[in-house]
């Protein structure tokens, strides 16, 4: 007769972690399938579900998209109660994107919910590599999710034997893998849009190009640009700080040979160019066309309002669940196999244009 209380979730859990255990089901192997062990041990599937996720939470086995799950090796396992960690560290000069970081955050941690992890948040501001270190030592953390571009801190995790993951930043010195926004994808979408409205003047306008973000936009752009035949004029190639943004925008916007459209693919300097044209009569839309960027899940929250009544241009938008989730599924994979080579994880973006 089956069983499907709860009662009988954990006597099969009980099960198969002595099996795994007395070496029955060795590290590596793969369970048979939910089906298979639901029919041999007489369970309802539900309570074989119940079962291996519990294995997994306390991280016994692991779940390797579209094969099933396979057992942990003992030096690999998590401890039951071991988090994952959130490492974060903001850009110096950036405080204003913490509500961004906030909602990132917020989505790692259902990730890690999902998954059945506890999730520990570590602020690297101000801290040095030993302050962070002896934090997940203390926590016994099992792997790290890396929100920051710190070469030392990032060499320093590494070197400790901890699954590393970068996510929202990529370094060439860096060997480890990294989950980020597409941002050449990004760059097409927008100059495919600016270049189907007949747009052939158009500006770029983004900090200068000399880290990973910056360097992925203009790549996209430059290459949209180029497949369409359009030249990106001297004039109209403005790199800017956050603070500098909104004097470049006027500055740009004012003269009579002014670009038509502008790509500012990063929210602060799309507000701070819509700002400047609204300064100087320019209605989005009409007289200028404005193509920004912003995170999925603030959009409505902190982008919108940027742009305080006016409209909202069309936006190149990402979705910080879909890095939450390929960033814990690369980590789970790193602490399977630690000898994979690093790899760099895309998110795809999208263009989402009002009515």
């Amino acid at each position: 007769m089956r069983d499907n209380t709860g009662r009988a979730s954990s006597g099969f859990v009980a099960l198969l972690r002595a099996a795994i255990a007395r070496g029955r089901l060795p590290a590596g192997q793969f369970l048979p399938s939910e089906r298979q062990l639901a029919e041999k041990h007489c369970l309802a599937r539900k309570t074989v579900r119940r079962a291996l996720k519990s294995l997994e939470a306390e991280g016994t086995i692991a779940t390797v998209p579209r094969r099933g799950y396979r057992v942990l090796p003992r030096d690999g396992r998590r401890a039951s109660g071991a988090p994952a960690a959130y490492v974060c560290e903001l850009p110096e000069g950036m405080e204003d994107l913490t509500g961004r970081y906030r909602a990132q955050l917020a989505e790692f941690q259902r990730a890690a919910d999902r998954r059945g992890w506890p999730l520990l948040a570590v602020s690297a501001r101000g801290k040095s590599r030993d302050e962070v270190l002896r934090q997940l030592a203390e926590a016994r953390a099992v792997g790290a999710v890396l929100d920051t571009a710190n070469l030392e801190l990032i060499q320093a995790v590494l070197r400790s034997g901890m699954a590393a993951v970068l996510v929202d930043a990529w370094r060439e010195d860096a060997e480890l893998d990294s989950v980020m926004q597409d941002g050449h994808q990004g760059g097409l979408l927008a100059v495919g849009h600016l270049a189907s409205h007949g747009h052939t003047r158009i500006a770029w306008f983004g900090p200068p190009i000399d880290e990973a973000h910056s360097q992925d936009r203009f790549g996209g752009v430059a290459a949209g640009l180029a497949r369409g035949g359009i030249a990106l004029a001297p004039e109209l190639c403005v790199a800017t700080t956050e603070a500098q943004a909104a004097e470049r925008a006027r500055e740009l916007l004012a003269g009579a040979d002014r670009p038509t459209a502008v790509i500012a693919l990063w929210s602060s300097l799309a507000a701070a160019a819509a700002s400047a044209a609204a300064e100087l009569g320019l209605e989005l839309g009409r007289d200028l066309e404005l193509v920004g960027w912003s995170m999925d899940e603030i959009y409505e929250t902190d982008y919108r309002p940027l742009f305080r009544a006016g409209r909202v241009p069309p936006t190149v938008t990402w979705s910080a669940r879909a890095m939450a989730e390929a960033a814990f599924a690369r980590m789970a994979e790193r602490r399977l196999n630690p000898g994979l080579p690093a790899l760099r994880v895309r998110i795809p973006m999208r263009l989402k244009l009002e009515a």
